[in-house]
């Protein structure tokens, strides 16, 4: 195979160098001039340089923007507050909270979400969170929901958050499928920091 690559090689170089008119040869290879490429290059270098900076700039702008947005709802707010939210506002709390330690925040539709409220990634781990705002208790579907999320979103680590208390069942289950359960208590100390 090699040999038959040379030969096919071998034949244009021939052809070109030997038979070729010097009109030909001069439309190919084109002839470049060194010094405007670099330019060029440098110039392409400096527009998407310039672009990186611009998209950087907008993202920080959207983020500080989100932050400010979230600290005029909820940053006077404490832990015993938050049975006053609805399950939505919940989420979206949590998505302030969550960006305040540092992780990036993705929400996932209100309905059909496949388990996950909010996706959080840091450091390259990405983690499905399944928000429940209740008073009672939460069951063992809620980690079976967030296992779903984990799936489908292709995490690393599944979380529930709550404001209530889990079941026995549910204690069990996230124990087994090593899901993380948070409580009102873990989202105070969060609050404080």
């Amino acid at each position: 195979m090699s040999i038959i690559l040379i030969s096919i090689i071998s034949f244009f170089v021939i052809k070109y160098f030997f038979f070729e008119s010097d009109s030909e040869k001069s439309s190919f290879p084109p002839k470049s001039n060194p010094a405007s490429e670099k330019e060029l290059a440098e110039k392409r270098h400096i527009n998407n340089a310039m672009q990186f900076v611009k998209q950087q700039n907008r993202n920080l702008k959207n983020k500080k923007y989100e932050e400010d947005r979230w600290k005029v709802s909820y940053g006077n707010a404490n832990a015993r507050d938050l049975d006053k939210l609805t399950g939505i506002e919940f989420e979206d709390f949590l998505a302030g909270l969550f960006r305040q330690q540092g992780y990036e925040v993705k929400t996932t539709a209100v309905s059909s979400d496949y388990g996950a409220d909010l996706i959080l990634i840091k450091n390259q781990q990405r983690i499905a969170v399944q928000a429940k705002r209740y008073i009672g208790t939460v069951g063992v579907q809620a980690v079976q929901e967030v296992l779903s999320g984990k799936a489908y979103y292709e995490c690393n680590e599944a979380w529930v958050v709550t404001t209530g208390y889990y079941t026995p069942n549910a204690k069990e289950l996230a124990k087994k499928s090593n899901v993380k359960l948070l409580r009102r208590s873990d989202i105070g100390q969060w609050m404080g920091n």
